[in-house]
């Protein structure tokens, strides 16, 4: 077992489902997490406490507060906390299908910073570039390698030297006056194009101008699949039986969907086939624990419904193993009757 421990942040009315994703960490790592609750009610939390008293390789904290702290600034706190010499985090819905045998130091190995893991509506084999979103992972020019916020390893020395050089963690960054004045001299010195920098984007920035390396690499079988935790998610009734069409996602001209590098930009059509997943997968895992009907989808997208496909099957196999687990089939127990 590794000494590291990944922290995984979860915000209020998520703990139940999202569980399954932890079940397959469980399941393909030899990792101990951390749950961390982000202005979870007292109940909510009570059931992430009946959670991780189920195995020795789960603990759990919650930040209290009226309202959602932004994510980035619970993994600014987070680092501050950190006793090991790497600060690991990953989001609540990153799941592993395959055995990941690499340690956190193994995976960072001489780098500074790993990250890992893609939006499940993106092109797995294009580049993405740019600020915006978490997924990108070089800037708009080509020139800065970014890390993404899906999972992530951090060397803390480095983060700290960092952070105490120009006063920039891990938050969104959407105006100029937002931005400390040292890190804006940078911005204007390398002449970088924003119209926002998304979590950890303008912190990879800043990492890269003090020589710090960054390296970004798939995992066989780690997916994050996104789009769960939305706002839109709140009006559906889990308690109907739910048709998801993909007849409000548009088209688009491939040819905007890459800029003069070559590389991948975000568009209009993957956020809506993310927030379709979203729901989608929503009501799936709900379904599993016995909260739901089965959802449906209609498409004539390949790709949405190979997505689909691939990842009921893995996720209900994931559920099927828990069962013949003892500690996991507890914890199944636990979220079904929430």
């Amino acid at each position: 077992m590794s000494d590291e421990i990944f922290n995984i942040i979860y915000i209020p009315q998520t703990v139940d489902y999202q569980s399954l994703a932890l079940l397959s960490l469980l399941q393909n790592t030899d990792y101990s997490f951390r749950l961390i609750g982000n202005a979870l009610d007292a109940k909510e939390y009570a059931l992430m406490q009946a959670i991780c008293d189920q195995s020795d390789r789960l603990e759990c904290m919650n930040f209290e507060s009226q309202h959602i702290i932004p994510h980035g600034t619970i993994v600014n706190m987070l680092h501050g906390m950190e006793t090991s010499p790497l600060l690991c985090f990953m989001d609540s819905d990153v799941f592993i299908f395959e055995a990941l045998q690499q340690s956190p130091a193994e995976l960072i190995g001489k780098h500074h910073v790993f990250s890992s893991g893609g939006r499940i509506e993106n092109d797995a084999e294009a580049i993405y570039a740019g600020f915006r979103g978490g997924a990108g992972t070089i800037s708009p020019d080509g020139r800065i390698p970014l890390a993404t916020t899906f999972f992530c390893i951090y060397q803390q020395q480095a983060l700290q030297t960092c952070l105490q050089k120009y006063s920039v963690g891990f938050e969104q960054y959407r105006l100029w006056e937002q931005i400390p004045s040292a890190a804006q001299t940078i911005i204007q010195q390398q002449q970088l194009d924003f119209d926002m920098f998304d979590t950890s984007k303008l912190l990879s920035v800043l990492l890269h101008e003090m020589g710090y390396s960054k390296k970004y690499q798939p995992i066989d079988g780690l997916v994050h699949i996104g789009g769960m935790s939305g706002r839109y998610l709140q009006d559906m009734n889990l308690n109907e039986a739910v048709l998801i069409h993909d007849k409000d996602v548009p088209t688009i001209d491939q040819s905007l969907s890459t800029d003069e590098q070559g590389h991948q930009v975000r568009t209009e059509r993957d956020i809506a086939v993310k927030r379709l997943l979203g729901r989608y997968f929503y009501i799936y895992l709900n379904h599993l624990i016995g909260k739901s009907n089965k959802p449906q989808i209609v498409s004539d997208d390949a790709h949405i419904n190979t997505t689909v496909q691939s990842l009921e099957s893995n996720m209900a196999a994931v559920f099927e193993q828990a069962l013949h687990d003892p500690t996991q089939s507890a914890i199944i127990n636990l979220i079904k009757h929430t």
